[in-house]
């Protein structure tokens, strides 16, 4: 059936059919515009990944920050217009920043470190206050600067981007572009991708800074290894040269001419020998003959180096001293001004001379001279020709010895009794090198007193002589230096050897000329003291060296104080060999340090219980450590002027299954003399940071930091900052929640390794305190050296301090030093509210102490925080 339209009907078809194509075409459209917009995304996705690769692959590619720099400014620059670019590291520590990479077409680059506040109201300070990236337009800025927000520095721009880089949550730096061109401007897609870009390059930044500080450690490695194996081969050419020297004096067949010349190449070998000379003394004739010579500057080697009477010449000079004689110019002209000498050569630079001495006998003189800047001998290298100058004195005289058995076969009948002659001064040569051998073997070679071999084969006659005569009576004296080691540290073990010296000649005053005094080593000597009638006769001798050690002694034009504690064993019939007496005297001695150094102890059976209670002790703080059994007492570090909780102090404390609780003074000493106070330092500051970590989830205290001790030792191990952080790591505390407190003598000791342990600390976001502060050294040389944030002034000074004013004038030069420096104080054992008060007035800023709070146990601590909280 057909069914025709209607005019009508056929409209309204048409009608409706083109309203679907039209509708048909607007989504095409928007399919389309839909397209072009993903297509545009994917393009800038692709280009942030490339970025991205780039950038994570720089840490790996560079081999330098500053390389690093620029080809982050090239990676960014592919992504947005980057014409003006710089890179800045803020140090939070130091309140300073550093514009390590800079290119702007207007404004010169801001050298060196700059101190934050120099740039305050600045666009860095605005980003680095807020740790938010800013996208600065002409109309909020000049907003800004209307509301005295910020302030001009350099030239003004279009628009100015920066974003912040983030390492933990704190800002280590900002990167920057900014446009001088009304062409040129940024949008908010720029900044969110400027933004991503600074993400990656703070991980890629660290690891190029870490690498840069492994490759110093390695250099520096190198360097100490390369110094090693030089001064090894230096021993080894010392050591082929004298067995070199000594061949030749042997070898008969060579002519003296030829002799001389080939140990004037073995020493030229050690020591720049350019002009030499070898000069022999003719005692008889007071004659200086010169055997052998070589002298750049001389036309006639015959005439300027021909015999002479002696004068008052150089060679002379070190004939008269029968001493090594090193000279620069000026020594040299102030000897001719003194009249000691004649007038120099202008053209001699520096002068060395050694006598020839062989058996006491002075033979002549060696010489060598420098007529150029270039060589300047030193002590070294005189003590080195020396050295050797024993061995060629000897070479000498074995040849001359060979030279006259040679030239006796000619004249046999003639000379039979010269030959004998020769041959008995050979034999008492012989005889007294036996001698010399002997006695080197027997006697320490520093000081000529008797060694330990010795001593002890003389303590074991006195032993065995008191057990078949009971009416023999001896004793041992067990010496020990006080404050040795400053006198080494503060002026050198040069002065610590002439110390040594002086100190062993006076004692061999001290005693009776039949008691023996002998060097152990170090600053430890040894008496024996024999044939005693009665015991005071050994307390005597204690007391005369005991007052003769409490004297300055002046050393390199300098005072120097020491003194002596002295351990004295009695002869008694249990004693059955000589290192059982030895050891007890040594028991003794360490209880006359314990009791007030300066004075002698006698030792009794309770001294030896009492190395066996500390053996016992040892072994219990070893199973103790390994029982997990020292726990963190907390002492609150209060803010002065708000009486605001800062910190917590965190001390060991040791609740022992076998002793109860033990007090520290029991047990901390000990564990320093063995060393285990490192392994209980690394419980309690993981047991710390276990605990303020619990205290900030539970009590919100996300400001509280805790402070730790460390032993001095600790700070020599280069591991200990992986430790330190493999700490925070397996608890999760932030390094700035963190402290450490160490003593001034860790900064005496292997300074580069507590310089590089301090820095990565640092550089770990952990903060350093000094504890103790005025007690010890109190150097300021170090306070510059070292990355130190907080003195702790020593509680000697504050207790009663408003009762002592010696004491306010040491504490305000201590604040004052501090604050001069960018560094804390605090105020340690605070015992009462006026000392706190004059704390206060004179500017220091924290302190701790009975006054706020004795330590308390972890559940106390929890109480006192929820009281401070409140």
């Amino acid at each position: 059936m057909v069914i025709l339209k209607t005019d009508n009907q056929q409209d309204t078809s048409i009608q409706a059919a083109d309203e679907i194509i039209r509708a048909n075409e607007a989504t095409i459209t928007k399919l389309s515009g839909d397209v072009d917009f993903l297509e545009k995304k994917n393009t800038d996705l692709e280009a942030r990944y490339t970025a991205l690769f780039k950038l994570n692959r720089l840490s790996q590619e560079c081999n330098d920050l500053d390389t690093f720099y620029s080809e982050v400014h090239s990676t960014i620059a592919s992504l947005m217009t980057a014409e003006n670019f710089f890179i800045v590291l803020y140090d939070q520590t130091f309140d300073t920043i550093e514009f390590v990479y800079y290119i702007d077409e207007k404004d010169e680059k801001p050298e060196g470190i700059i101190d934050y506040q120099d740039l305050d109201g600045s666009f860095t300070n605005l980003v680095i206050e807020s740790k938010q990236p800013l996208l600065l337009t002409p109309e909020l800025e000049k907003q800004l600067f209307d509301n005295y927000k910020i302030k001009q520095f350099g030239t003004r721009g279009t628009d100015w981007l920066g974003v912040p880089l983030l390492q933990n949550g704190l800002v280590i730096g900002t990167i920057t572009i900014q446009s001088y061109d009304e062409k040129i401007r940024y949008t908010d897609s720029d900044l969110h991708l400027l933004t991503f870009a600074a993400q990656h390059v703070v991980g890629a930044m660290l690891r190029l800074q870490d690498q840069q500080r492994l490759k110093n450690a390695v250099n520096a490695r190198t360097k100490e290894l390369m110094t090693q194996i030089r001064e090894r081969e230096k021993s080894e050419l010392l050591q082929e040269s004298l067995y070199r020297i000594s061949e030749l004096s042997t070898d008969i067949d060579l002519d003296i001419d030829t002799f001389y010349s080939k140990v004037h190449n073995i020493i030229g070998q050690l020591i720049n020998a350019r002009n030499f000379f070898i000069a022999k003394y003719d005692q008889e004739n007071n004659m200086l003959h010169f055997s052998y010579c070589v002298d750049e500057h001389s036309a006639d080697l015959v005439k300027d180096f021909k015999p002479r009477k002696l004068t008052n010449r150089y060679s002379e000079l070190v004939l008269r001293r029968r001493e090594t004689v090193l000279l620069s110019y000026q020594e040299m002209m102030s000897l001719y001004l003194a009249g000691e000498t004649t007038k120099p050569q202008e053209d001699i630079h520096s002068w060395l001379g050694v006598p020839l001495i062989y058996s006491g006998k002075l033979l002549g003189v060696m010489v060598l001279q420098s007529y150029h800047y270039k060589t300047t001998y030193n002590q070294q290298d005189a003590e080195l020709l020396n050295f050797v100058s024993n061995h060629v004195s000897a070479a000498i005289k074995r040849r001359e010895l060979a030279d006259f058995e040679r030239r006796s076969h000619d004249l046999l009948e003639q000379q039979v009794k010269l030959r004998t002659l020769a041959l008995e001064d050979e034999i008492n040569h012989r005889k007294q090198a036996e001698t010399l051998l002997k006695h080197t073997a027997a006697h320490d070679s520093l000081t000529g007193l008797a060694n330990r071999n010795v001593f002890i084969d003389l303590l074991s006659h006195a032993i065995e002589c008191s057990k078949r005569k009971s009416n023999f009576s001896f004793a041992v004296l067990f010496l020990d230096l006080d404050r040795f080691k400053i006198v080494n540290d503060s002026l050198g073990h040069h002065a610590g050897d002439i110390l040594l010296k002086i100190i062993a000649r006076e004692l061999e005053k001290i005693v009776r000329a039949k008691d023996t005094v002998a060097r152990l080593g170090g600053d430890e000597f040894v008496i024996l003291i024999e044939d005693l009638d009665s015991n005071q006769e050994a307390f005597e001798v204690a007391k005369r060296i005991t007052e003769f050690l409490k004297e300055p002694f002046t050393i390199d034009n300098q005072l120097v104080y020491t003194g002596t504690s002295i351990g004295i064993s009695f002869s008694n019939e249990r004693y059955n060999d000589a290192n059982t007496m030895l050891r007890d005297a040594d028991t003794a001695m360490y209880h006359a340090k314990d009791n007030g150094r300066g004075r002698y102890e006698v030792f009794d059976d309770s001294m030896h219980q009492k190395v066996q209670n500390a053996l016992s002790l040892e072994a219990d703080i070893r199973e103790a450590i390994a029982w997990q059994e020292f726990i963190p007492y907390f002492q609150p570090i209060i803010q002065l002027s708000t009486l605001a909780l800062k910190g917590f102090e965190a001390l060991a404390r040791w609740q022992s299954t076998k002793r109860g609780f033990v007090f520290p003074n029991d047990f901390i000493p000990l564990a320093e003399d063995t060393n285990l106070i490192e392994a209980i330092d690394m419980q309690i500051i993981e047991k710390s940071c276990q605990q303020l970590k619990y205290w900030q989830n539970e009590l919100g205290c996300q400001d509280i930091y805790i402070s730790c001790n460390l032993f001095s030792k600790q700070f020599f191990s280069t591991s200990l900052p992986q430790r330190i952080e493999r700490v925070l790591i397996n608890t999760g505390l932030a390094p700035y929640n963190l402290r450490v407190e160490l003593t001034e003598r860790a900064l005496l000791e292997n300074a580069d390794i507590v310089h590089t342990n301090m820095q990565a600390l640092k550089a770990m976001g952990v903060k350093i305190l000094l504890d103790d502060f005025g007690t010890g050294y109190s150097s300021l040389g170090y306070l510059h050296r070292f990355p130190i944030d907080v003195l702790k002034i020593d509680r000697s000074f504050i207790s009663n301090v408003h009762e002592h004013d010696n004491h306010r004038a040491i504490i305000r030069t201590i604040v004052d030093l501090a604050h001069n420096l960018n560094m804390s104080t605090v105020g340690e054992g605070i015992e009462n509210l006026a000392d706190a008060q004059l704390l206060q007035q004179m500017d220091c800023k924290y302190g701790q102490g009975y006054y706020f709070s004795k330590p308390m146990s972890p559940q106390h601590a929890a109480d006192y925080i929820i009281n401070k909280l409140k």
